[in-house]
C-alpha cells in the first residue's frame, strides 16, 4: 500500500478509531507501511486468563485483518493465539468484544488466519480504507 495514499492515511484513521473504542486499555498503538504490506499493533494492558504474565496485543494486517496475540519470548516476537475473522474492517466495537470475551476467557475467534485476500491484491479494500478518512 502506498504510504501517500487515501487508503494509507484511512487506515490509520481506522486503527485510531479502533484504539479510541478500546480507551484506557491501550499502551501504544503503530500502523507500518513495511515492504508495502499495511499492518497496525495495539498493545493492551490486559491479559487472557492463561497467560497473565506475557503481554497482549490486537494486530491487524491486510490479508487476514486482526488477530489476538501475546509476546512470549521478550524479544517482540508473537504467538497468535486466534482471529477474528468475519470481515477484514469490522466496526472497533467488533474488536473490543473480540478483545473483552478473550479477556474474560472465552475463545471468541477462529484458530486458524482466514485469507480475506492476498496483499496488495486489486480489491476494494483501499476503497473501503480510504472512507475512513478524517
Amino acid at each position: 500500500m502506498d504510504t501517500r495514499s487515501p487508503a494509507a492515511s484511512g487506515l490509520v484513521d481506522y486503527i485510531r478509531s479502533v484504539a479510541d473504542a478500546l480507551g484506557d486499555d491501550v499502551t501504544e498503538v503503530d500502523v507500518d507501511f513495511d515492504d508495502g504490506l499495511a499492518t497496525a499493533i495495539i498493545l493492551v494492558r490486559s491479559h487472557v486468563p492463561t497467560l497473565l504474565e506475557f503481554p497482549l496485543l490486537l494486530t491487524w494486517d491486510e490479508v487476514s485483518g486482526w488477530a489476538l496475540r501475546v509476546e512470549t519470548d521478550g524479544t517482540g516476537d508473537t504467538t497468535a493465539l486466534e482471529f477474528l475473522g468475519g470481515d477484514i474492517l469490522p466496526h472497533p466495537q467488533v474488536v473490543r468484544e473480540f478483545l473483552g470475551d478473550a479477556v474474560c476467557g472465552r475463545s471468541p475467534g477462529l484458530v486458524l488466519p482466514p485469507a480475506f485476500r492476498t496483499p496488495n491484491a486489486g480489491d476494494e479494500l483501499e476503497h473501503r480504507l480510504a472512507q475512513f478518512r478524517a
